[in-house]
């Protein structure tokens, strides 16, 4: 009786551990997308309300995402571009309450989307705006969208 109860308590362990490990030896192979190198880019079609048009670079080296650029063109051509504004002191989201000015957030955004080789994965509220990258409160899902635009363009044929 001994005997059968070790027995037991085995072919249930066994049978537990295969249970967990089934998933974990599959012949799926993770797919990679292969991406042309070179400078892709994609553009809002309108301006925003605020008169801001959000736009997106993406560098592709070695067949991988090595840099990305995000920034935006006012309608008023005075106004130039985003990170132009934010560098001349004409963009100031800190005096207006924010915890980062909008260039320091579009990098945390940038380097997201360089070390996960993609704009996926993160799920957007209805204004836009996510909680998975740390420190960008600007409302990104439009960029995200560009990315995937530029690298559209960036796929092998």
């Amino acid at each position: 009786m001994k005997n059968y109860k070790k027995i037991s308590i085995f072919g249930l362990m066994l049978i537990i551990a295969l249970a967990f490990t089934a998933g974990c030896g599959g012949t799926n192979k993770p797919t990679t997308t292969s991406y042309v190198d070179g400078k892709y880019f994609a553009e809002m079609p309108e301006f925003d309300d605020k008169g801001w048009k959000d736009n997106a670079t993406v560098t592709i080296r070695d067949g991988k995402i090595d840099d990305v650029i995000l920034n935006a063109i006012n309608e008023d051509p005075a106004k130039g571009d985003k990170l132009t504004a934010v560098a001349n002191g004409e963009y100031d989201m800190k005096a207006a309450g924010a915890k980062a000015d909008w260039d320091e957030q579009a990098k945390a955004i940038e380097d997201y989307i360089i070390e996960k080789q993609g704009a996926t994965g993160v799920t957007f509220d209805e204004e836009g705006k996510s909680d998975a990258i740390s420190g960008a409160t600007i409302h990104y899902n439009q960029f995200f969208d560009l990315v995937n635009q530029a690298l559209d363009q960036a796929k092998a044929k």
